[in-house]
């Protein structure tokens, strides 16, 4: 991603619904997440908080596209993509 003193920012590729690449932004993951289902309340899915990230950091600029995070904040990273995002 580059140097950053904030460990929380990832980088964030859209492309457009043909493939084609349109732009790369920077964007603050926040909060926590869980890789299982269960009660506690304070975590949520990592697909819901990258939703809930592109929602308060892009709003209905990129809606539209395909958001694409290689490395999300979190313990055991793995790339994680979504297509026309709605928050809930």
């Amino acid at each position: 991603m580059g140097f950053t003193t904030n460990e929380g920012m990832v980088r964030v590729d859209f492309f457009e619904p043909s493939g084609k690449w349109h732009a790369t932004e920077e964007m603050y993951w926040d909060g926590f997440y869980s890789v299982v289902y269960d009660k506690d309340e304070a975590a949520e899915l990592m697909h819901a908080t990258f939703i809930r990230c592109l929602e308060k950091s892009f709003g209905d600029c990129f809606r539209d596209m395909i958001a694409v995070c290689l490395e999300p904040y979190q313990e055991r990273t793995y790339p994680i993509m979504i297509k026309r995002w709605e928050n809930k």
